[in-house]
């Protein structure tokens, strides 16, 4: 009888995984669009750029949703706060099982080994962020209580306690995703490892439109976990396919597991760095007044745009290629891919960067300016957003070195790099706020920015620490892969000037146009607010263009190329350095 039972249960789960992946492989070929493998480095950075395009607008509607239903108000501010624990287990748990540790592991696997390898990573990753989550889980509320003594002091920590306990379930999603995101890229399937964020953001915006308004703010914190469980989701059916996961995972090898726990410590203590000093600036800003954790963290998404679309996409798309011709010992190709990179990333931000500053309170007008959020909220998310801008070039060359360390097993130095930027920008941070204590320096800081008489300009100052301390982070990195693999800064130089160039004739363009037309006001329409600033953002990219074009960028030439063969379908001759795994 014992055996007969056993016999129907296990025919029973046979059935059942056989339903699964039935279904799974029923979805993979109706979305088979995403699953085509992409291998030259342009191509891969156009759909990474365009799907975070598509994500950012995705993510600027869920910040006006959230801006409509609360303003920058203390309600927000507790949305945020309830982040920061689970954000933290997931960057220093879930970076233990990251892309970037993960691919160059892969890369020097065949298939059968990779299958056993991912197996035991998933298995050890479960068991690990199990114990984890119920230490975090039990600890909260001692740590609530103590880093946002004004949100207890008000009678919000239950509901916050309450709020960062159903967010470590998004925090666990997003870690299992991290493996998936591993072999999506492994694969060069750009489009659907692209189409995770998009997702993902859906679901937030379905909890803010639809379980916000029945329950609460826990209904939207749901939202964000039925968006983490899309991010991981839609990225199954092709990990299915290709014969990953067919049986549930064990750890018949803990040393596989444990091997990789070893390489990955320092990048999960690097991201625990710069997590912990995001968390420190966050704090800070819970010190200053009501709404000053919904400004930053406004501002900081919506810098979060341009970078997303121009940094990350170069840098993710650049890493796969390096981590293969690293290991493969092509250090030319290595070089020339990094060199490639970061001539795109100058290319396209330092105009972004002007174009930010000068149409900053447009972008936030458009982008937040409805219901609760007022034209003080507006002046003040505008002045941290230029702050945030200036150092979008140096998160970007920062994101693409730092990936470049990584796949050539140089895993301690950013480290170094992130206990150091993360060091000053807290530093940094409690300075300027000093600063701001004096009022000659708050008169000089309000005046340039143009947000006199506006209340709870401090958090400025915190802004402006964030930004500081990335620029001289990213000097330094800069320095040290300059001294270990020379040649980095030979092949940036020209694109250098040319961008600085570029960015002046495009913000001086754009300024010129919004004196023409006048600039926004608190009674400006959305279609006014969007007119004006489109007009001007247009005429300061052609600016931008057209100047590229009178010195013979490089850059300029090679992306016109791209997009003509993309218009017109041409095939792409793929070089040593856009050559992948």
């Amino acid at each position: 009888m014992r055996h007969c039972s056993d016999w129907g249960m296990m025919e029973f789960l046979r059935n059942g995984r056989d339903t699964i992946l039935n279904a799974t492989a029923g979805a993979g070929r109706a979305f088979s669009f995403l699953t085509v493998e992409v291998r030259t480095l342009q191509a891969a950075a156009y759909i990474l750029a365009l799907s975070a395009l598509l994500s950012s607008i995705l993510a600027l509607l869920r910040d006006r949703v959230l801006a409509h239903l609360f303003g920058a108000s203390a309600s927000l501010d507790l949305y945020y706060a309830a982040f920061r624990i689970p954000d933290m287990v997931f960057i220093g748990i879930g970076a233990l099982v990251s892309a970037y540790m993960l691919i160059p592991e892969l890369a020097r696997r065949d298939e059968s080994a990779q299958r056993r390898y991912l197996d035991n990573v998933v298995a050890g990753y479960a068991l690990l962020v199990a114990v984890v989550g119920i230490i975090a889980y039990l600890v909260a509320p001692w740590i609530l209580a103590r880093t946002f003594p004004a949100l207890a002091l008000s009678g919000a920590l239950p509901e916050l306690i309450s709020l960062t306990r159903i967010l470590l379930l998004q925090a666990v999603l997003l870690g299992f995703s991290n493996v998936a995101a591993a072999i999506t890229q492994f694969k060069h399937r750009y489009a659907l490892y692209a189409v995770s964020p998009i997702v993902y953001n859906v679901g937030i915006i379905f909890g803010a439109i639809a379980l916000y308004p029945l329950y609460g703010l826990p209904g939207l914190v749901w939202g964000v976990c039925i968006g983490a469980a899309l991010h991981l989701g839609i990225q199954l059916p092709s990990i299915f396919r290709d014969g990953f996961f067919r049986r549930i995972p064990t750890l018949s090898e803990p040393r596989l597991f444990l091997g990789t726990v070893m390489l990955s410590l320092p990048r999960a203590l690097a991201l625990s760095m710069n997590q912990l000093a995001f968390f420190g600036l966050l704090v800070l800003a819970g010190s200053l007044a009501a709404g000053s954790i919904s400004v930053f963290m406004f501002a900081y998404n919506l810098q979060g745009v341009p970078l997303g679309i121009i940094g990350a996409s170069y840098a993710t798309a650049a890493f796969p290629t390096l981590a293969y011709a690293f290991s493969r010992g092509r250090s030319h190709e290595f070089a020339l891919q990094i060199s490639v990179a970061a001539r795109q990333i100058l290319f396209w931000s330092m105009p972004a960067i002007t174009l930010a500053i000068v149409l900053r309170a447009h972008v936030v007008r458009a982008v937040l300016g409805s219901g609760s959020f007022d034209w003080t909220d507006t002046r003040l998310t505008a002045a941290a957003f230029a702050l945030f801008a200036v150092s979008l070039v140096a998160q970007g060359l920062s994101l693409l070195i730092i990936r470049a360390l990584y796949a050539a097993g140089k895993t301690f130095v950013p480290f170094v790099l992130s206990l150091f930027t993360g060091t000053l920008m807290l530093g940094l941070g409690i300075t300027f706020l000093r600063m701001l204590e004096n009022r000659d320096a708050t008169n000089f800081i309000e005046a340039f920015l143009r947000v006199q008489d506006v209340v709870g300009t401090e958090v400025l100052g915190l802004a402006l620490a964030y930004s500081t301390a990335s620029i001289i982070g990213t000097l330094f990195v800069a320095l040290y892969f300059q001294a270990h693999f020379s040649g980095l800064f030979e092949s940036l130089r020209r694109t250098w000037w040319e961008s600085l160039t570029a960015a002046f004739a495009s913000g001086i363009a754009a300024y010129i146009i919004l004196n023409l037309i006048g600039d926004v006001t608190f009674s400006s329409t959305l279609l006014s607010v969007l007119m004006k600033g489109a007009s001007a953002g247009i005429v300061g990219c052609v600016a931008a263009g057209f100047t590229y074009w009178l010195l013979g960028s490089r850059e300029f030439a090679e992306n016109a190329q791209a997009f003509r063969r993309a218009l017109w379908k041409e095939a792409a001759p793929v070089t040593s350095g856009e050559q992948g795994a």
